[in-house]
């Protein structure tokens, strides 16, 4: 009987492994747009970092985007340098990496057309005088 049972089983896990597995992702943006986006690391003009999760960047004719990273990019918001591997084509897009120098490496989630920061981001910054 546990023969019977054994080969069943095999049976099944065979027919299993055969069958195609069909995923569908839900995508914050539209999926023509997330596959296309790119931006030129010769082009780029600014980044602004948004936190640690994100970063907008703009381009020299003044077009932005977004880049969003996969979790946490620790330091990304207090650092005023980082680069972007960007393997041989020199364009920025979704499965490119941010580094942070002394940090490590941060991996690309989405790349998408963006309306850059937010006008106000600083409102609510109270300026202190620095002391000594």
């Amino acid at each position: 009987m546990s023969t019977l049972k054994a080969a069943r089983t095999c049976a099944t896990i065979a027919l299993l492994a055969g069958q195609q597995l069909n995923v569908a992702v839900a995508l914050p943006y539209p999926a023509d747009t997330v596959t296309t986006a790119s931006v030129s690391h010769a082009e780029m003009r600014d980044w602004v970092a948004d936190g640690e999760h994100g970063i907008w960047i703009q381009t020299r004719n003044l077009k932005w985007f977004y880049l969003r990273l996969m979790g946490s990019c620790h330091g990304l918001s207090s650092t005023n340098s980082l680069a972007f591997e960007t393997g041989a084509s020199g364009y920025i897009h979704r499965y490119s990496s941010v580094v942070l120098p002394g940090r490590g490496r941060c991996v690309v989630q989405t790349l998408a057309p963006s309306a850059g920061p937010p006008q106000k981001r600083y409102a609510d910054l109270v300026m202190q005088p620095q002391t000594q």
